[in-house]
């Protein structure tokens, strides 16, 4: 695929090995020295290419880890509901299970600043201290420390409380903190970089090492506390406020008409890169608010995907070239990993395609009229349903079920429909050979 400006080569689940073997035949990173040839001048990406690419660049460094503690989480979670009762909340198991699953949540700053850091060019601990500073104890707790605070914006959108302040100026917390936070300490560390890259160059060779942590440190973290996070609290309150008024302030049709955009859309999102931005947003706001209906409509692809790939396994059985495809691109469904099927079966039958993206707008549409929650985003596929477990019930279990449940059922019958064997001998026969 060529998005962005660049040259993708689609292999699936297999990237790690492959990118293993092409480091150590070509001894890539190994080898320092200047190129034999200039290459040529890279063509300009625009802004949205480069915004796309820096975000899914940061956070796709975690996405194996993340999903795995989601899914941990979202387990304990739901064994803990009140509903279920089968794991006590002041159990030791439930509060070592939870910690291995949450704090890797509740840390997310400190891995983001380091995986920013690496894409910003910029020392990798200086921007894991960057993070570590905003999920700092003291300053998380800082309103339960000083119980009394100061108003600002009183009455507004965008009032806000705070507790402190530095030099004068005040510190402006969110009511969650930024612990699993995701956009302050991106844009912290993208500040951080040019601050460390400006000190390389003018402090003295022997001052550069002690001094070019300590400015960039001092200066980033306060322009964290006192700029960054507040702009970006307000950004996310203003968001947080037209998905009120969509899922609440307007019942049942502002949900229908948000969901069946975001779950018929994701899809469409993923193909030009853009998802990351709303995984991003999706984090943020739970991290806010303690749940997202952004990610609880948009979650419902994997699923609609899953049964979609069944019905493609059936339709296909006794074609054995297209049938090596859908398995396999199938069984990654079921794990969440829904490229291999999007690109090499449903792109190519644009008319499957369409109906992934019509399953996901019903399913999406039914989710957000009943006004469903997340409360976590770890695993996908069949794990994403652990991520619905909260609020004290297996209620927006029930719901997205529901919504999965109207979505798949016309997404299994419309793939049976309109599949058809010769055609897809036709498109595909190459790729399956």
């Amino acid at each position: 695929m060529i998005l962005g400006g660049q040259l993708q080569v689609v292999v699936g689940n297999k990237v790690d090995s492959i990118y293993d073997a092409i480091i150590s035949k070509y001894d890539i990173g190994k080898n320092n020295s200047s190129p034999a040839t200039e290459p040529d001048e890279p063509k300009k990406k625009g802004v949205l290419n480069t915004l796309m690419e820096t975000i899914s660049g940061i956070l796709v460094l975690t996405l194996g880890v993340l999903t795995a503690a989601g899914i941990i989480k979202g387990v304990v979670a739901f064994l803990a509901l009140d509903n279920i009762g089968v794991l006590s909340t002041k159990s030791g198991t439930y509060m070592i299970l939870y910690a291995l699953g949450d704090g890797f949540f509740y840390f997310l700053p400190i891995m983001l600043g380091f995986t920013a850091a690496k894409k910003f060019k910029c020392n990798e601990f200086i921007g894991a201290a960057i993070g570590a500073a905003l999920v700092y104890p003291g300053m998380v707790n800082i309103a339960e420390t000083f119980h009394h605070g100061d108003t600002l914006f009183t009455g507004s959108v965008f009032e806000m409380t705070y507790y402190n302040t530095f030099l004068g100026i005040p510190v402006i917390m969110p009511g969650a903190s930024y612990t699993s936070s995701v956009f302050p300490v991106i844009l912290a560390v993208y500040f951080a970089a040019k601050i460390e890259k400006w000190c390389k160059e003018k402090i003295p060779d022997a001052l550069r090492g002690v001094l070019t942590p300590i400015i960039t440190l001092s200066i980033t973290i306060v322009l964290a506390y006192l700029i960054i996070g507040p702009v970006l609290n307000a950004v996310c309150g203003v968001i947080s406020l037209v998905i009120e008024a969509l899922f609440i302030n307007i019942p049942v049709v502002g949900g229908a008409i948000a969901g069946g955009l975001l779950g018929g859309g994701f899809g469409v999102l993923v193909l030009f890169g853009l998802h990351w931005v709303i995984i991003g947003m999706a984090l943020q706001l739970i991290a806010l608010n303690g749940f997202d209906h952004i990610m609880a409509c948009g979650g419902i692809g994997p699923m609609i995907g899953i049964f979609q790939g069944l019905a493609l396994c059936w339709a296909c059985r006794k074609n054995q070239a297209i049938r090596d495809l859908a398995i396999p691109a199938t069984i990654s469904q079921v794990c969440g990993v829904g490229e291999p099927l999007m690109y090499s079966i449903l792109i190519p039958l644009k008319k499957l395609f369409l109906i992934n993206i019509l399953g996901g707008c019903i399913g999406g549409a039914i989710i957000g009229a009943l006004g469903t929650k997340m409360y976590m985003f770890g695993g996908s596929g069949l794990f994403g349903i652990l991520n619905y477990a909260g609020g004290g019930g297996v209620q927006d279990i029930i719901k997205y079920c529901i919504g999965v449940g109207f979505g798949a059922l016309f997404t299994f019958i419309a793939t049976l429909a309109v599949y058809n064997d010769k055609e897809a001998t036709k498109v595909l026969g190459h790729v399956a050979q």
